[in-house]
């Protein structure tokens, strides 16, 4: 589609990747003209191997390109590999392209292409040529009521926008996907689609009319959920979805950094060809690309790494037809920008720049919803990270775990800052609370989301747009303080303080860091959460004793001074072999006929001034607490008093937290092996509280 170049973060200059401050040194005529190109005048500047033409073509692309690469891969990582190939491949067979005003278009097949290899490769199932001519019967080239215009006037917040995307575009598979986005959006023709995703035209209009078909079943489901349509078509409205967000994360500068890394990696793979073919356009370039790398040696433009790209790729022009990648190129960005230098005689020697570091800054309180998924708060934020998860699983959240996650952010907003709105309950005294605030809270942390036939479980039941059920009572409350931020464009660290109290054990702190990336959308997302030493300059660190043995047992008596339940014992031992013996304190009570305990754990943590008590997290429940004979943990029994069979667990602590283990040991009550098991694994003597002998020998 040949048409003006999307100028949102560009403005009409080059060299600005989304930011308006990284103009290229350019002169004020050069700049002139960049202003009044286009894509005709572009293709003929790249074809002789002027930078601006590459530059031109680059930056009036890649912002759409990117997101449509992000539509097809719905992977932020795979659709810059995407894109880097992509761009390669187009810049490297320029003299392929008849039409210069359709380069747009053309690159926009490209990186489908490229997307579709990648995608089969991963499952090779998908496009295959399956379609039929009865499949393709049904498909009209045009839809009624196609264009936006004859609609409603639609408005949806950013959120809503986001939550539709995903909704629609999940509902097509990854062919019906892409020839959608190829054929409304790209505007390719059934035969370009054909030759593209190397199959039959009827196959192509067999998977527009069943992404079609997929679209409308979609959108009556959303309707059904209490999302407003406006009565617009399903097709038309993912179009008008699909752009407004796409001009949206433009207009925010969220492709910005995708930009930058797309390319240093064209640069990258493109320093060093170890092959050159003739081309049509080899000799006419020849002469354009020596200047251009003079002009760029002159200007400093070779040391930004748009100037890198570009005059790479000016040189890889002469080449022409040769397909750059990591398998043919040798990576030497320092070996290729000294050769371009030595082309300019009288160029005074300098010494290459190093391209520095991403600059981590603090966030202020006006960046927290412009910046993170659901458009949170800093105090938002907070209520997340104080009744939210407590780590990011690698393998994702289980049902369960979305059925505590929702349990403790309604409870928790009903005692705290009311983050989830509460309708309050029903006649059968059912508590209500809202779904898209759930969702909101949720996007923090997961792309799960709250709907009609997805509950995590069957003590949910969905209204319209209200959760409904039963709540569980928390026997705890929670705070976090946010106490420190840095921020580049490609991560988000959130330091904070975790504050959880207990009603039955009291009050427990933690250190931690919330780690945030850029998800599909360019908002960030929590992807992992650490544990994190305790702030320097805080109180409890100040007031750390010199290092040695007596000042952890004067820190783990600090920590039994503000128990305050009658129930509660002690004893030490070094859990996890690091050297340092750990608090463990239980809360006894009974249950039937066995005493069981709730026991939470502290170390200390050595610093340079000496130690500060880090409380472990995570409380576990047990019965007949041993040693471990092999010094790993700690050893409790499962009983079952109808049939005597005993289950043996392992408590351990990992990654700073407290977790009881799969059973490890089975026996019957009263045989020989259970006997053998009791004399190599002692039991745990218990101390008073007011007895602190086992504190006065810690080594």
């Amino acid at each position: 589609m040949a048409g003006p170049p999307d100028q949102a973060g560009y403005g009409g200059l080059p060299g600005g990747y989304g930011s308006k401050t990284e103009h290229l040194r350019f002169s004020q005529k050069e700049i002139e003209e960049v202003k009044k190109m286009d894509y005709r005048k572009a293709v003929a500047l790249a074809k002789e191997g002027k930078e601006e033409g590459f530059h031109f073509l680059y930056e009036a692309t890649y912002r759409s390109k990117y997101y449509l690469a992000l539509q097809y891969m719905k992977n932020g990582e795979a659709a810059k590999d995407v894109l880097q190939d992509a761009y390669i491949k187009a810049f490297s067979k320029l003299d392929q392209l008849k039409e210069p005003d359709a380069f747009p278009g053309w690159l926009g097949r490209i990186v489908a292409n490229t997307a579709k290899n990648k995608l089969a490769r991963n499952e090779p199932l998908l496009f295959s040529d399956v379609g039929t001519d009865e499949d393709a019967e049904g498909f009209e080239y045009r839809i009624e009521d196609e264009t936006i215009e004859n609609q409603p006037e639609l408005s949806y917040t950013k959120q809503e926008v986001r939550d539709l995307v995903h909704e629609l575009i999940g509902s097509l598979s990854e062919e019906q996907r892409m020839c959608i986005l190829l054929f409304y959006i790209e505007g390719a023709s059934i035969k370009e689609i054909a030759a593209t995703l190397d199959c039959s035209e009827n196959t192509v209009k067999s998977r527009l009319n069943y992404g079609r078909k997929n679209l409308k079943a979609k959108a009556e489901q959303l309707q059904k959920k209490g999302y407003r349509l406006y009565g617009v078509a399903p097709l038309p409205l993912l179009l008008f979805l699909l752009r407004t967000q796409e001009a949206g994360l433009s207009e925010s500068g969220a492709f910005a950094e995708a930009g930058r890394e797309v390319a240093k990696e064209i640069f990258r793979h493109s320093a060093a060809p170890k092959s050159m073919a003739s081309s049509g356009i080899r000799h006419t370039a020849e002469g354009g690309a020596k200047t251009a790398a003079k002009t760029a040696a002159k200007s400093g433009f070779l040391h930004t790494a748009a100037g890198k790209a570009v005059a790479v790729i000016a040189c890889a022009c002469i080449a022409g037809g040769v397909i750059y990648g990591a398998s043919t190129m040798a990576p030497q960005p320092a070996e290729t920008e000294i050769a371009v230098q030595e082309t300019e005689e009288a160029a005074p020697e300098r010494t290459p720049e190093a391209t520095p570091e991403p600059t981590a800054r603090e966030l202020s309180e006006a960046e927290y919803p412009e910046l993170l998924a659901g458009q949170l708060t800093k105090e938002e934020l907070e209520f997340v990270l104080a009744y939210g998860p407590d780590e990011i699983p690698e393998g994702g959240f289980t049902s369960s775990d979305y059925t505590d996650l929702i349990n403790s952010l309604c409870q928790g907003s009903d005692s705290e800052n009311g983050a989830i709105k509460n309708y309050g309950t029903n006649e059968q005294w059912e508590s209500q609370y809202s779904i898209g605030d759930i969702n909101r809270l949720f996007s923090m942390f997961t792309g799960y989301r709250l709907a009609e036939g997805n509950e995590p479980s069957e003590m949910f039941r969905i209204s319209g747009d209200t959760l409904v059920f039963f709540p569980a009572t928390l026997s705890y409350t929670a705070a976090a303080d946010i106490t420190k931020t840095e921020y580049t464009d490609s991560e988000l660290d959130i330091y904070y303080t975790h504050v959880h109290n207990s009603y039955e054990n009291g009050e427990s702190t933690s250190f931690k860091k919330a780690v945030l990336m850029p998800n599909e959308d360019g908002v960030y997302q929590i992807v992992r959460i650490e544990e994190a030493g305790q702030p320097t300059g805080t109180p409890a660190a100040e007031a750390t004793p010199e290092a040695g043995g007596a000042a952890i047992g004067e820190l783990y008596a600090g920590a039994l001074d503000e128990s305050e339940s009658g129930s509660d014992y002690y004893f030490v031992y070094d859990m996890n072999g690091d050297g340092i013996q750990e608090l463990i304190v239980g809360t006894e009570f009974a249950e039937t006929a066995f005493i069981y305990s709730d026991i939470r754990v502290y170390t200390c943590e050595k610093q340079a001034a000496g130690y500060v008590l880090k409380p472990i997290s995570g409380e576990v429940t047990t019965l007949g607490l041993c040693i471990a004979e092999d010094g790993n943990g700690l050893f409790t029994q499962d009983i079952s008093r109808g049939t005597g069979a005993i289950d043996i667990y392992r408590i351990t602590i990992q990654d700073g937290a407290l977790v009881r283990g799969d059973s490890e040991q089975e026996y019957t009550l009263g045989d020989a092996g259970y006997q053998e098991f009791g004399n190599a694994n002692p039991t745990v003597e218990w101390l008073e509280l007011s007895d602190r002998s086992a504190l006065a020998v810690i080594g």
